[in-house]
């Protein structure tokens, strides 16, 4: 009767697991196949040759990737830090009743539903040296005599673009944030005041501790998210000045459409799925371990 119920089990998630290895299975495999070949074009043919693990390896002693990989990592670090702790902020502000408080939560929100792209062009804009409104908010009120070069300049574009990027990533971490607080009974803060805590003490004793499973998701999920970085380079700077703004996504990007190099391109992302395995890995155990020890 049992092994009956197993086989009936099996024959209802078969449509299931045939479908995820058409879509997820079969391609992975395939990309990992391409990433041992050296892939070109030439004279409008393409050319294949066998390299094994070379393109891993010349990719490991490229310093141009490292040096996106680098660039990629203070994306993240900014974005699981400042972005988290605005996010965390800006939730508590809107966890509270005043007038025209949809209205605000709607214009704060804003970034996050904007379409990448848009998200982009608006930060184009703004860091325009000419007609940017940074420029002329600044010279307006007199912190810059003359007009600052954000996107060319090669000590100020990267940290222009993470700014750019904390504009969406906080956004997105006071959805969450701002979701957690509602779950929080009302009756906790009510027995908190009558024993006397204070605003702050709610927050850090009751607020932040109950919203742990939310901080969690927030770091693996701008984690991923932020690994994945594209529009807002390509739009804004295309890897520029001089490759100092290009990180892991748009690298893959550059060496298959612009070097036509799609092994070492598909290498470079089973590289960046490795790594960002290996993170989220590393969260989970850590959340596994703190959790055992409560």
């Amino acid at each position: 009767m049992e092994k009956r119920k197993r086989v009936i089990g099996y024959l209802l998630m078969s449509p299931s697991l045939v479908i995820l290895f058409v879509v997820l299975a079969f391609p992975l495999a395939h990309a990992f196949y391409l990433s041992l070949f050296n892939v070109r074009f030439f004279a409008g043919r393409i050319i294949t040759s066998f390299v094994g693990f070379e393109n891993y390896l010349s990719i490991l002693r490229d310093e141009s990737w490292w040096r996106s990989f680098l660039n990629t990592v203070y994306f993240v670090l900014a974005d699981i830090t400042v972005g988290m702790f605005l996010g965390f902020i800006t939730a508590l502000a809107l966890n509270r009743k005043f007038r025209l408080r949809s209205l605000v939560i709607g214009l704060i929100l804003l970034p996050y539903v904007l379409p990448p792209i848009v998200h982009a062009l608006i930060w184009k804009w703004a860091f325009n040296a000419d007609y940017g409104f940074i420029n002329q908010t600044l010279l307006s009120l007199g912190i810059i005599k003359k007009n600052v070069y954000w996107l060319t300049d090669p000590k100020l574009v990267l940290w222009a673009l993470i700014l750019a990027n904390l504009w969406q990533g906080t956004a997105f971490a006071t959805i969450i944030y701002l979701g957690g607080m509602k779950s929080i009974p009302d009756e906790l803060y009510e027995a908190a005041k009558i024993d006397g805590a204070t605003r702050t003490q709610q927050v850090i004793h009751i607020t932040w501790p109950l919203l742990k499973p939310f901080t969690q998701l927030l770091l693996v999920m701008k984690t991923i998210l932020t690994f994945k970085l594209f529009e807002l380079i390509y739009a804004v700077t295309g890897g520029g000045p001089a490759g100092r703004t290009r990180v892991v996504s748009y690298e893959i990007y550059r060496t298959a459409f612009e070097s036509y190099k799609f092994g070492r391109a598909t290498a470079m992302s089973y590289i960046l799925l490795g790594i960002v395995a290996l993170i989220v890995l590393v969260f989970r155990r850590a959340f596994a371990t703190e959790a055992g020890e409560e």
